[in-house]
């Protein structure tokens, strides 16, 4: 079939195909990556975020995001037997043999699609779609095809809201969420003295309805989209609890604001809490609040990162070279051949040498695991807390004209002990589910909390 007597459907039709090819073979304007998913509710970031690469590790993500989110078919390859984390360098894998370029298409390659459009102008009785929501479908379609789920394209509204994430501050009803293994939208965490939890929300309670909508079936996305809304606003959640018949709650939406940065002193211990790794200027922020910490002459420092959903790939290698001496942060490679590269932390910060121990949980996703693991495989950390997300990618965000953006998986990432752990978490050196599940977090009721300062005044 050639171009030659084409309809005006079939020409427009032909251009929208055109610009796919373009967005996913060339893309856009070079923007930062992002690590993540997890994702939040209308929350902060989750900034699945994904790990993203700022040159994005969802899902669950405060924005109601972010972690969430499962995974992609990833290798993992062990460290030999007698390696040290510092030497155990990453194996390569042969590059499959790569399917012809999606430019290479013709007109004759498109010969079906292009009958189906001219039936459909010839016979639906019906309103056909217009440019841009066909336009955006058809990317959505041929992302489907790649089987990856942080490969994703965000429609302009949506990218403006992760962008806004970024500040740390959005309006919703404050609650960490991610889609389950089930298909489910579920609430890790209500974001502590939010909307959500204030309207007795629970980790663990799944989202079944919006405003009377069943949305089964639906996309995290297409259900934060719901959930988020100016503040002052009600929304109306049909809940799902194990144990009680579905009820509904209804929640007054507000501006939610999330610390990204909390300290203290417990006794003589340091302790800071980090929300996110997607923030601007984060690694002079954390520093900063490291060295107050340390001016304080602590015996032991805890870095908390429950319910830290990612960020950026280039900040999480900054804060963890905070508590390491010269070592691997981590390996990055791609089956392609493009990205083989390690990260390495230098000698000479400020806290290389303070006995440490990391909080995880469900809720702590790639650039979060990133951090946990290359602090454990180096023998700086021991974790304590619950199984982490498991995002082992990295996203190269590109920034669309229109202002949507195409969130690419180029490289994989893996701990100084060589292990990815896509799809599997890492698992606590001392396991410890929070008790009671609704814990403020922080708090003297934070059992989780508290096993690490025991861990600490008594070794055990």
């Amino acid at each position: 079939m050639n171009n030659n007597g084409l309809s005006t459907g079939q020409k427009i039709m032909l251009g929208i195909v055109a610009l796919i090819v373009l967005v996913i073979v060339g893309g856009a304007s070079f923007a930062l990556g992002m690590v993540t998913d997890t994702f939040l509710l209308a929350e902060p970031e989750t900034i699945e975020v994904e790990v993203t690469r700022e040159v994005e590790v969802v899902r669950e993500v405060p924005v109601e995001v972010e972690v969430e989110v499962p995974v992609q078919v990833e290798v993992t390859v062990p460290a030999e037997s007698g390696q040290t984390a510092e030497t155990a360098a990453p194996t390569p894998t042969a590059a499959a043999p790569l399917p012809p370029p999606l430019t290479d298409l013709s007109a004759e390659d498109l010969d079906l699609f292009w009958r189906v459009v001219e039936q459909l102008e010839e016979d639906f009785d019906g309103d056909l779609p217009d440019e841009t929501t066909l336009n955006y479908a058809l990317i959505e379609a041929t992302l489907a095809t790649l089987d990856d789920p942080y490969t994703r394209f965000l429609d302009p509204e949506l990218a403006a809201r992760e962008r806004e994430s970024l500040e740390g501050a959005y309006e919703g009803i404050g609650a960490f969420v991610r889609e389950n293994d089930d298909g489910f939208i579920e609430i890790t965490r209500p974001i502590d003295n939010q909307p959500a939890q204030r309207a007795g929300l629970l980790p663990g309670d799944l989202i079944l309805g919006i405003d009377g909508e069943d949305i089964i079936g639906q996309t995290l996305d297409e259900a934060i989209s719901k959930v988020r809304g100016p503040g002052g606003t009600v929304v109306r959640l049909l809940i799902g609890r194990e144990g009680v018949e579905p009820f509904e709650v209804t929640i007054t939406r507000a501006r939610i604001e999330i610390p990204i940065i909390e300290t203290a002193m417990i006794g003589d211990v340091a302790y800071l809490r980090l929300s996110t790794f997607a923030a601007f200027n984060l690694e002079e922020s954390v520093l900063q609040a490291v060295t107050e910490l340390m001016a304080q002459n602590p015996s032991a420092f805890i870095l908390d990162l429950r319910d830290n959903p990612g960020g950026f790939l280039d900040a999480s290698v900054a804060i963890a070279d905070i508590f390491l001496p010269e070592s691997v942060v981590l390996y990055e490679r791609s089956n392609n051949g493009n990205f083989d590269t390690s990260f390495t932390a230098d000698d000479g910060d400020i806290a290389e040498d303070i006995p440490l121990v990391v909080l995880v949980n469900g809720g702590s996703a790639s650039a979060s695991e990133l951090v946990a693991g290359a602090l454990r495989d180096n023998g700086r950390a021991i974790l304590i807390g619950e199984q982490t997300f498991g995002k082992g990618s990295v996203q190269q965000i590109r920034s669309l004209p229109d202002g949507s953006e195409l969130r690419i998986t180029i490289a994989r990432w893996y701990t100084p002990a060589n292990a990815n752990i896509n799809g599997e978490g890492l698992a606590p050196d001392i396991v410890v589910p929070l008790d009671p599940p609704n814990a403020l977090l922080g708090s003297e009721d934070d059992n989780q909390l508290q096993r690490a300062l025991d861990y600490i005044n008594n070794g055990e």
